[in-house]
């Protein structure tokens, strides 16, 4: 894209098809359309920022998206894969990932030998696992999921550094003994800290730079997901690359040994690509809350605990509106707190929305990932079927209801 005669950068995400809400009042509710041409200009974007970055690998955080059509996608287009279980696993190897990592926050023995058995190797999270580990398999390679202690000023109400019960600390006694008791190769170093900022990268790669100084076999780096603050500006994502890129090739030169680095985001990949469609069926004001509540045919509770969407009526374009100043939108369940959009902390969301009617279509935006894999039946309400739009080509896919 060119603004101006410069090279502008594009946005991550790609406004969708006109046919999305066209085809979105066919079809029966609730549903979820995932847009393909979407999915992939996400993709081609992340893959493009991260080879800024010397050996440096795009994978899909699987715990995010089950489809199976959706998940041969993106081995088609090159990406690896991270999953926490062994049934992850097997949709990912069904899917034809060409690579695949795990994490998880304890492997039973029945885990761990399988993982073993299909060469994968594993990153623990914590001393006792990776005394179990070894103790079953020593001698063998592992990965250690480390937890970063973020300063102050990179910490939000989004992020998981000192507070994580995720990780290991690297700085407590005892992991060497364990490692040089059972001849453990540590290869690989892996973390997550929730929403990762530009700023947060650059300290990330001097933490795990300097452990993997001390690990002489660690070749990998996994810096994990959360990019969807990391995005805010995709020029500050670029340049903090580029920042890190020149970290690693002066810590490359220092060492002598070769390092890749891997991401792998899931609800940045897929959640703005992916659309809940729904049907309004009761629309009353309440006292209490001083606002209209509007529930639908799906449940938040059910399906949206962490979404925080944008919402439009998919009426008819022609109607006169009563413009209403908010709405509340409730799911249709027996549970007091299902409402859509709901705030960590409990705050309720109200929306902007034109006057309601009663069976007309409701389109969520940020859909995609995390609303199926966080699926539950509560009241029995039937979970969304899906959909997969490639232009003007809308097909059922997923498990067919």
């Amino acid at each position: 894209m060119v603004i101006n005669g410069r090279n502008a950068i594009e946005p991550l995400y790609s406004q969708p098809p006109k046919s999305l809400f066209t085809l979105s009042r066919s079809i029966g509710t609730p549903a979820i359309i995932y847009d393909q041409v979407g999915m992939k200009d996400v993709v081609n974007r992340m893959q493009e920022d991260f080879s800024l970055l010397s050996n440096a690998k795009l994978n899909l955080a699987v715990k995010a998206i089950h489809t199976p059509e959706l998940l041969r996608l993106y081995a088609e287009w090159g990406l690896g894969c991270d999953v926490a279980s062994i049934g992850e696993y097997e949709l990912a190897k069904k899917a034809g990932f060409s690579e695949i990592t795990t994490t998880n926050p304890a492997y039973s023995e029945k885990d761990m030998g399988f993982f073993h058995d299909e060469d994968v190797v594993l990153d623990l999270d914590s001393q006792s696992q990776v005394k179990s580990y070894g103790s079953l398999y020593p001698g063998t390679e592992i990965g250690l999921r480390i937890r970063i202690p973020l300063p102050p000023e990179l910490e939000s109400n989004a992020t998981f550094g000192n507070d994580s019960r995720f990780g290991i600390d690297i700085l407590q006694p005892g992991l060497n003994e364990i490692l040089e008791k059972y001849n453990l190769s540590v290869t690989r170093l892996h973390v997550h800290t929730g929403q990762m900022t530009p700023e947060s990268l650059l300290f990330k790669a001097d933490y795990l730079l300097a452990i993997a100084e001390v690990f002489e076999d660690v070749h990998t780096i996994d810096f994990g997901g959360g990019l969807f603050h990391f995005y805010i500006s995709r020029e500050k994502a670029r340049k903090s690359l580029t920042m890190v890129n020149g970290k690693i090739k002066e810590w490359v030169r220092k060492n002598k040994r070769t390092l890749m680095t891997r991401f792998e985001p899931g609800g940045a990949l897929l959640a703005g690509c992916g659309y809940l469609v729904s049907t309004i069926v009761a629309n009353e004001f309440h006292s209490h809350f001083n606002s209209r509540i509007v529930t639908v045919d799906a449940s938040a509770w059910n399906l949206a605990p962490w979404h925080k969407p944008e919402v439009m009526i998919l009426g008819d374009n022609n109607d006169k509106r009563i413009q209403e100043n908010k709405a509340l939108i409730a799911g249709n369940t027996l549970y007091e707190g299902d409402f859509f959009g709901k705030q960590g902390n409990g705050q309720l969301t109200y929306f902007d929305l034109d006057d309601q009617h009663i069976g007309e279509k409701i389109l969520f935006t940020a859909s995609g990932a995390y609303t199926m894999t966080n699926s539950r039946r509560f009241n029995r309400l039937p979970l969304p079927k899906e959909y997969l739009l490639n232009d003007d080509d809308l097909k059922q896919v997923g498990v067919l209801q």
